[in-house]
């Protein structure tokens, strides 16, 4: 299991080994989701995403931890959550802490308050779907390698530095014949620390669109090798956008959370914050 201590809003994984497993002997769709517990885990789940008639972003978590917890959140960052069902000590309250809307893709990061042992801690649900204001269609993989660029939000933290959450910038390139993909991040804290991190050789699956992370894949973080998981799938009809979840850490730290990507510059896909 991956081993994380908390940051200010969420789960920040410090130390990130191999993902946790999971699947059944049933045909079920891909995790599409990562469920960061107050246990000190990370791990897989399932979640639906969409658009309630009042506007709010719906969560309906479909497998993990949160199993049958149902969440909406004010479409912005930091807006406020109502959360229904999840399991016992779950306080009906939480944050959307980021989220990206693509033309095609939606990446988001939930959490949700959970009373353990009389405190209140969040429990975080980062998530990847198909765009939630968009009608849902086939995915056609292209031939030959492409470039994506976009954005990243993760709760992160350094060994004996700063822990919150960050922003940063995501390059992808992503070889559709050879089936896999690689890229870099790169962000900081507004205190002026920077973060960076890298991942090669995460498989494309070729049947459904999906790419995760393998045995075979190499994670960085600091310039140093690091342990880390990937989730994530192209959207769109000609794969123009991908969304995921990540996380990836050693001993110089880690961080956890979402990305949306997009074909060429991301400032032609990924929409902006309304106004105030």
């Amino acid at each position: 299991m991956n081993t994380f201590t908390l940051a200010p809003l969420c789960a920040v994984s410090l130390l990130a080994l191999a993902a946790c497993g999971g699947g059944s002997s049933s045909p079920q769709a891909p995790f599409n989701s990562s469920t960061v517990t107050t246990s000190n885990e990370i791990v897989p789940a399932r979640a639906d995403v969409s658009r309630a008639e009042d506007g709010r972003i719906l969560l309906r978590m479909t497998a993990g931890p949160m199993d049958r917890t149902t969440i909406l959140c004010a479409d912005a960052r930091l807006g406020a959550c109502q959360v229904v069902g999840g399991p016992a000590g779950t306080a009906g309250q939480g944050t959307l802490l980021e989220r990206y809307h693509g033309q095609f893709a939606f990446a988001g990061n939930f959490s949700v308050m959970q009373l353990v042992d009389g405190n209140l801690e969040p429990t975080s649900q980062l998530v990847h779907a198909a765009g939630i204001d968009s009608a849902p269609g086939n995915v056609r993989l292209p031939q030959g390698v492409v470039s994506h660029t976009g954005r990243f939000s993760a709760g992160a933290g350094l060994a004996d530095g700063p822990q919150g959450m960050i922003e940063g910038d995501i390059e992808l390139l992503v070889d559709f014949n050879m089936g896999v993909l690689g890229g870099t991040m790169a962000g900081g804290f507004e205190s002026g620390e920077s973060v960076q991190a890298s991942f090669n050789n995460v498989t494309i699956n070729a049947s459904n669109g999906q790419f995760a992370a393998t045995d075979d894949t190499l994670f960085m973080f600091q310039s140093r090798v690091a342990g880390g998981d990937m989730r994530g799938a192209f959207y769109g009809p000609n794969a123009q956008e991908t969304a995921g979840v990540f996380d990836v850490g050693n001993d110089r730290g880690g961080m956890s959370g979402i990305f949306l990507t997009c074909q060429g510059t991301a400032a032609g896909c990924i929409r902006p914050d309304p106004a105030p």
